[in-house]
């Protein structure tokens, strides 16, 4: 049974926070992020009926844990294993390293699961999802899932929000910049602004992200990154619950 989530982020905008300045946070010292909103909403619909029982949906920072990303690179200072390799490419073994130490950390404190997002931005989705899992499989009795949109979490949000709603959102994974300084018309920021209402240039809070994050249709998004994280998820969870126990979509 599923009853505690650790999740980590790169920022307030994805997956929160503390609000008091503390690098790991609960209860009422987190703010849930749009992206920790996202996971919570695919995490109640996958769920079996009779976990879902057992958590509180309308206060789901009752039941997660957030760690920073500082606190992670901090534990990999006395964790570290990986280096780059054939199974890891250059630049991803802090990925590695990372995953290892919040699955660490998961085991230690009583999460069953957790869940490690991080923007693909300019990288390689595969090489990455591949140096988490391979640091996640060094800790047994935690299901860990890796949370990587293509190229951002912006993405995901215009999926929704785009004049053909939810058609042809594969290709929002290469059409879309991986960096955020990118022209208007291709930087997922400034594309999901426009398409808010907002001034040219502007960028969403993470309040308007997160007001998108709780209308957009889950189940209506098709997009690779997003799906390899459904699949990822819904593995976890039977991974807990038992095989054939989740729901789909």
């Amino acid at each position: 049974m599923i009853t505690s989530i650790l999740v980590t982020g790169e920022g307030s905008s994805d997956m929160g926070g503390s609000n008091n300045g503390h690098s790991i946070s609960s209860g009422a010292s987190y703010n849930l992020g749009p992206m920790a909103l996202l996971a919570v909403r695919l995490l109640r619909n996958i769920l079996p009926t009779w976990n879902e029982e057992y958590l509180d949906f309308q206060s789901p920072n009752n039941w997660m844990t957030c760690i920073s990303g500082n606190e992670l690179a901090n534990q990999t200072k006395t964790l570290s294993k990986y280096r780059p390799s054939k199974k890891i490419q250059k630049g991803y073994s802090e990925h590695a390293n990372r995953a290892f130490a919040m699955a660490n950390y998961a085991q230690q404190h009583g999460h069953q699961l957790a869940i490690y997002f991080h923007d693909t931005d300019k990288g390689d989705f595969d090489a990455l999802r591949d140096a988490l899992r391979l640091g996640f499989s060094s800790v047994e009795n935690v299901q860990s899932v890796p949370m990587l949109p293509k190229p951002t979490s912006e993405a995901w949000l215009i999926c929704g929000r785009k004049r053909d709603p939810y058609a042809h959102c594969t290709a929002l994974e290469t059409q879309l910049s991986g960096n955020d300084a990118a022209s208007a018309h291709n930087a997922p920021k400034k594309v999901l602004g426009q398409l808010l209402g907002l001034k040219a240039g502007a960028e969403p809070t993470t309040e308007q992200q997160y007001a998108e994050a709780e209308v957009v249709d889950i189940a209506c998004i098709n997009m690779p990154s997003y799906n390899q994280f459904k699949t990822d998820l819904t593995t976890a969870i039977e991974g807990v619950c038992g095989h054939g126990t989740a729901r789909t979509l």
